[in-house]
């Protein structure tokens, strides 16, 4: 997978910016499914396939999340090599 840090609307590659806003937006549904748990609403789900795909939800999150965090420590380590050069 290649990813880059330029604009989002000047390349065709997935940005860092584009992972942010996905992570964004898994957490922002997270928290409309856990507001919905705790009113025991579950929709059309039952409570257990509801706590399973919170639990997919908040996976998915730390993975993105976590992706994001090595990537600017990469980021960090590739221009402070820049700089010394």
């Amino acid at each position: 997978m290649n990813v880059t840090n330029e604009e989002p609307n000047e390349t065709p590659l997935l940005t860092q910016g584009d992972l942010a806003l996905a992570a964004y937006a898994l957490s922002e549904v997270f928290n409309s499914y856990l507001e919905q748990y705790q009113e025991e609403n579950y929709g059309d789900l039952s409570k257990d396939q509801m706590e399973t795909s919170m639990n997919n939800l908040r996976i998915a999150f730390v993975k993105f999340d976590s992706l994001l965090k090595t990537m600017s420590v990469k980021g960090g380590e590739h221009e402070s090599q820049s700089t010394e050069a």
